[in-house]
């Protein structure tokens, strides 16, 4: 409700108006829109060039927690006509604030915190500069403010305030009036303010800032005549002052300053006063206050930011000038947080963020981080999170943050996952009788659903905790799983002639709950009492297509048991459906309908829909249609679409530039009748008369059965680019062509270096033993690379490159050597030659890098340079350790810390970080020698199998071991390594590590093929072998297409399969291989042949080739062809 007390809100400010305003305040006419500089410091020496004052200041601590001190130094500064000025924490008096100090001719500066904040060292500083000090500092913050208060006249009238933004959105009033700020506790006004209000019995009226969440009532009580001045938030409290205060106020100047970090509106408070002016307080966002000064607005008001753009946003600016404000009720904060199931947090707002991309939250159990993914509901104010594994017991602590904002943090108990509560959902035991055998025998069964819960109230039926559930009755055998319980009666009993019902009881032994439930037998025919068929869906969002068995559809549907309960039971559908051998009744026999159990949940039944290899010649009405022995029907029409024809091809320009004799893919897209993609070889390509036709280019069939196109290589000559059309025309007739312009020779352009590779900083030398590092063309660290003349990367292992190679000169090797293993004639070259940069002596050394053509060798095509620093060992000041971002997968059968045999395999799925010096600045320095002590594993879940005793930067490698508690399905822990430091003395450095049980899920897969080896070329999908010498076929392909054998151990074979998992490895096998008949020949005599594991057998003859596909356990494929050249 708006407040109409104006008369007690207002303070003494007209009869001040002139007397406070300084002879240069506003020389230069008003004050700027912004007043700001790179650091708050500097923006309050903005400010005090602004007021005019000189000859006296006050010095404030810039620091949050020495900001409180100077809450109330506003009023003080306006008495004094002091401006405030800023500190740090550091022992030395701010650069910017010593300068303004003496630019004003300071005589006397009053300092606001004790030297626990502003320290002794600045003090004398400041006598130093003959300047006067006076301390203002007391035992505590309410005390200081009644220091502060003392320096001032007296009073008749005081402010009250707690809150940080509350002191800060009255301080330019109170300034204006003289009249003093004084600090409170919520429920207790301290001793110090009580003092000095009944050692001033002149004031006689208090306003209260801040509702009674900041200052109770009872505090409010013992204050001389007492209003408040309140608002539901801090921000909304600043609205209310400024209305309370708006008849004392004038608004042609407004100032706006940042209330989360306040510093800014300290400073600006003074300024403020000298013309009555209000400061709005945004926390990042247009606040309520906005609306009503707008209001107040005339059309020469200057709006003032107090700050930089980071601060205060020229958007927050504009919005107080429009008075548009976002958001429009008070600010965000969490209201509330809790667990809601084993493996979920939920935080709720009082309001939705405006970006929920800013709130981030910070979930930990005790010190140890736990990763959480964040999913919104539809309204955005509340935020479910996530952990990838259930919750272990313990209190976590959940902090969130909006942007730099911090909104709290909250403290979670979560217990272990127990079962809550049993429901046998049933009412009615559905009694099936099948007859069967000679002599002929009638099996009786009885059906119920049930269902159990966690104490969040999560359906945990199909969950292994369930599992423990026992179920038993008095008439028979039980078989309950999956929520479906069978009950099969003791023999000679009839199910059906229990009148009084079948008693079923349920009991969990480990939480003690239990339950009992009395069903009524019913003979009625089957297990359900109706079904409802609802729609045909895919996956992919394809129609149904005659010809076209491999796109799979499912028919939704609705059941309902015979006690008139929801269900998707695979048993319960299956008896309560009329099926013949499990399909459904089809209209059409070119479409099948069929009752399967889900893959992903076997107790679960979906009706599964697919076309016949069949063709129409037209679309087909199709009707399938489900009945229930009750008696009940439901129907889905559809349509079965005529099988798939190329109507539509478009042929697009490649993105790349091809070059003279080049065949590069062409980009196209083609479409059936029904606007449905075509991309099959055999559907655009096959046959004996092809549905398109190329010409300029031809069609390339893919080892996964889908087409591409290549054009037809064109040699140019010339010194410019000539033109080339390729066509593509459709049995339908439909025509599409492009020119592409063939351009000259492909030849190398530029040499590149990558920064991230080659480390600029290496500890120097020492008794010999040096600091490397090493780079190549990619084949192992990677670091260098040659593009052509149109910008194209050069795959510089292959024999293809083999005429390019990089002179490298260092050009002081006396301090930075760089050397070639592996090279030609000591330069880098095609294969596995590599750079060595080694640090020799201490200095900065530049190593050249000539890229050149063995052609035409005097000619050099491009050079680079990068200067390398070999660092004093006294300039290395820390270490830091690069930290694990990833959990790392549980490979190990056993749990210890000790020594063990990892094979190669399991070593793929380590984790390795890397130890490195740091200078002053943070710049990572390369370490020498074996600066490794030691490392070790808060955690036995966790082995360190190498560098553990010690090593180089780069030694640490550690796997992770079965967990020690079998119920858990991940472990957190830390990797700490002691390292010899440069300086003689021991340091550690440790990163956080973490292990899963999820096994290793293929989210991509490629094939590695080493075309550094001479005879191995690799163009997309195909893998070329050209023998020479004693280089033969097996020799390059190896014994095996998998990256390691069955015993772990990793093979010397150029060309496997490598699915990469959600741990960033390729360390996992694939789970298939297969051999490709129709893209496999044998004509000149070899016997190769490919196992299902991957192993290699039989023989390789020139001309022949083989194709092989591999499948990962999560369905990805992935096809090569290896020809034998």
């Amino acid at each position: 409700m708006k407040k109409t007390k104006k008369a007690l809100a207002s303070l003494a400010i007209a009869s001040m108006a002139l007397t406070m305003v300084p002879f240069n305040a506003f020389a230069s006419g008003t004050v700027p829109p912004r007043l700001s500089g790179t650091t708050a410091a500097q923006t309050a020496v903005a400010i005090a060039d602004q007021t005019g004052w000189t000859g006296t200041a006050i010095l404030a601590s810039s620091a949050s927690y020495g900001m409180v001190d100077a809450l109330t130094a506003g009023p003080l500064a306006s008495y004094l006509k002091a401006p405030i000025l800023l500190t740090g924490a550091t022992s030395t008096l701010d650069a910017d604030t010593k300068a303004e100090l003496t630019k004003l001719n300071v005589k006397t500066v009053y300092v606001t915190s004790g030297t626990a904040v502003i320290k002794q060292s600045v003090l004398d500083e400041l006598k130093g500069m003959n300047i006067t000090v006076v301390p203002l500092g007391g035992k505590d913050r309410a005390e200081t403010s009644v220091n502060i208060a003392a320096k001032m006249p007296a009073a008749t009238k005081v402010v009250i305030a707690n809150g940080l933004q509350d002191a800060l959105s009255i301080a330019a009033i109170a300034s204006a009036a003289n009249a003093p700020i004084l600090l409170t506790d919520k429920d207790k006004l301290p001793d110090s303010v009580a003092g000095f209000l009944a050692a001033n019995p002149g004031i006689t009226s208090s306003d209260v800032i801040g509702g009674t969440g900041v200052i109770s009532d009872a505090v409010k009580a013992k204050l001389p005549g007492a209003t408040r001045h309140a608002g539901m938030s801090a921000y909304d409290t600043n609205n209310q002052v400024i209305q309370d205060f708006a008849s004392s106020l004038k608004f042609d100047n407004v100032f706006v300053a940042n209330g989360v970090t306040g510093i800014d509106a300290l400073a600006g408070a003074p300024l403020a006063a000298l013309s009555n002016s209000a400061i709005v307080l945004t926390d990042g966002t247009v606040p309520a206050a906005a609306k009503f000064v707008s209001g107040k607005l005339a059309a020469g008001s200057v709006v003032t930011a107090l700050g930089g753009a980071a601060v205060v946003t020229d958007a927050v600016v504009a919005g107080v000038k429009t008075g548009v404000v976002n958001p429009p009720a008070g600010a965000l904060s969490v209201t509330s947080v809790s667990a809601i199931s084993a493996e979920s947090f939920k935080v709720v707002f009082n309001q939705a963020p405006a970006d929920t991309t800013k709130i981030a939250f910070t979930v930990k159990n005790g010190s140890m981080p736990v990763t959480v993914s964040a999913t919104w509901n539809t309204a955005k104010t509340e935020a479910t999170l996530t952990s990838s594994s259930k919750y272990v017991s313990g209190t976590y602590s959940v902090a969130v943050k909006n942007d730099a904002t911090e909104l709290g943090s909250s403290n979670v108990t979560v217990t272990e996952q127990k079962v809550a509560k049993i429901e046998i959902t049933s009412s009615k035991l559905g009694v099936t009788s099948v007859t069967s055998g000679t002599p002929a025998v009638t099996v009786q069964t009885g059906y119920a659903t049930y269902r159990i819960l966690d104490q969040y109230g999560v359906d945990i039926t199909n969950v292994a905790l369930a599992n423990n559930v026992t179920f038993q009755t008095g008439v028979g055998s039980i078989d309950a799983s999956k929520g479906l319980i069978k009950v099969s009666p003791s023999s000679g009993l009839n199910l059906l002639t229990f009148g009084g019902g079948v008693v079923i009881t349920a009991n969990d032994t480990s939480s003690g709950v239990s339950t009992t439930a009395t069903l009524s037998a019913t003979s009625q025919i089957g297990t359900l009492s109706d079904i409802k068929l609802t729609t045909l869906t895919n996956a992919d969002g394809k129609v149904l297509t005659a010809g076209n068995s491999t796109d799979v559809f499912y028919a939704g549907y609705e059941a309902t048991d015979l006690s008139g309960n929801p269900t998707t039971n695979y048993t319960m559908i299956q008896q309560g459906l009329i099926l013949t051998s499990n399909f459904l009744t089809s209209s059409s026999p070119n479409v099948t309908a069929e009752l399967i159990q889900d893959p992903a949940d076997s107790s679960k039944a979906l009706i599964k829909v697919v076309a016949t290899s069949a063709a129409t010649q037209i679309d087909m009405p199709v009707v399938i249609t489900a009945m229930t022995w009750t008696g009940k029907t439901s129907q889905i029409n559809t349509t079965l679409k005529k099988q798939s024809e190329v109507d539509s091809f478009t042929l697009y320009a490649p993105s790349v530039a091809i070059a003279s004799g080049e065949e590069k893919l062409i980009p196209f897209s083609a479409v059936d009748q029904n606007g449905v993609a075509v991309t099959k070889y055999s559907d655009l390509f096959g046959g004996s008369t092809p549905l398109v036709t190329l010409t300029g280019a031809y069609p390339v069939l893919n080892n996964d059965g889908t087409a591409s196109i290549k054009n037809t290589a064109v040699t140019n000559s010339g010194t410019t680019s000539v033109p080339a059309v390729i066509s593509a025309v459709t049995k339908t007739g439909k025509y599409s062509s492009i020119t592409i312009n063939i351009q000259k020779p492909v030849k190398a352009d530029t040499l590149v270096l990558d920064s991230s590779v080659l480390m600029s900083n290496l500890q120097e030398t020492s008794g010999g033993v040096y600091a490397t590092q090493k780079a190549d063309f990619g084949w192992d660290e990677g670091g260098f690379a040659v593009k052509d003349q149109y910008g194209r990367v050069i795959d510089m292992t292959t024999a293809a490159a083999s005429n390019y190679r990089v002179k490298v000169t260092p050009v002081t090797p006396a301090i930075i050597d760089a050397t070639v293993t592996g090279g030609i004639g000591g330069e880098l070259s095609t294969g596995a030659s590599q750079v060595v940069i080694t640090a020799k002596a201490t200095g900065t050394a530049t190593v050249k890098f000539e890229l050149y053509d063995v052609t035409a060798p005097t000619v050099i095509i491009d050079t680079k340079s990068q200067s390398f620093t070999a660092v004093k060992d006294s300039d290395i000041k820390d270490y830091t350790i690069t930290q694990l971002d990833k959990p790392i997968y549980i490979i190990n059968g056993i749990n210890s810390l000790s020594g063990m045999t990892v094979t190669d395999q399991e070593a793929g799925f380590k984790a390795n970080p890397k130890v490195y010096g740091t200078t002053a600045s943070g710049a990572k320095v390369v370490l020498r020698g074996t600066p490794v002590i030691g490392a070790n594993s808060t955690s036995a879940d966790f082995l360190i199998f190498n560098g553990a005793t010690g090593g180089a930067f780069d030694s640490i490698k550690v796997v992770a071991n079965a967990l020690s508690d079998p119920a858990k399905t991940e472990s957190n822990a830390y990797i700490i390594v002691t390292v010899m430091g440069a300086d003689g003395f021991v340091h550690t450095v440790k990163t956080p590590i973490k292990s899963s049980t999820a096994k290793p899920s293929a989210a991509s897969v490629d094939v590695a093929v080493a075309t550094e080896v001479v005879g191995i070329e690799r163009d997309v999908d195909t893998v070329t072998l050209t023998t020479s010498g004693a280089i033969t076929y097996s020799s390059l392909l190896g014994t095996t297409l998998a990256k390691f054998d069955s015993a772990g151990a990793a093979g010397t074979q150029n060309v496997y399969f490598a699915p990469l998992d959600q741990y960033g490895t390729t360390a996992a096998n694939m789970a298939q291989y297969v051999v490709i008949a129709s893209g496999t020949s044998r004509a000149n005599g070899s016997t190769i042949a490919i196992a299902s594991n991957g192993a290699i057998s039989g023989t390789m003859e020139k001309g022949d080739y083989i194709t092989v596909s591999a499948s990962t356990t999560t369905g990805l494929v992935k096809t090569i062809k290896i020809e034998f050249k």
